[in-house]
């Protein structure tokens, strides 16, 4: 079930471990994969309007770009 927005404490991945890089393996193993896989099902959870909003207010940087539309394409499959 999607949810409406539950955004306020939830922080993009660059912002939670920002010494890893875009592509790195440090993102699929370790903290870095904990990270990663709470932010994609949390995002993946949120209603359209609530995911516009959060990508509007926490920009993707550069090396970044198409991690949203990446989570949108294949959000997490929704569990019941």
């Amino acid at each position: 079930m999607r949810k409406p927005h539950k955004i306020v404490d939830m922080k993009p991945p660059w912002s939670v471990l920002p010494h890893i890089p875009h592509g790195s393996i440090g993102w699929r193993m370790g903290e870095g994969e904990e990270v990663h896989t709470h932010f994609y099902r949390a995002f993946s959870d949120l209603l359209a309007d609530a995911r516009n909003d959060y990508e509007r207010l926490n920009p993707e940087p550069p090396e970044w770009r198409g991690f949203y539309d990446r989570i949108r394409a294949n959000p997490w499959p929704n569990e019941r």
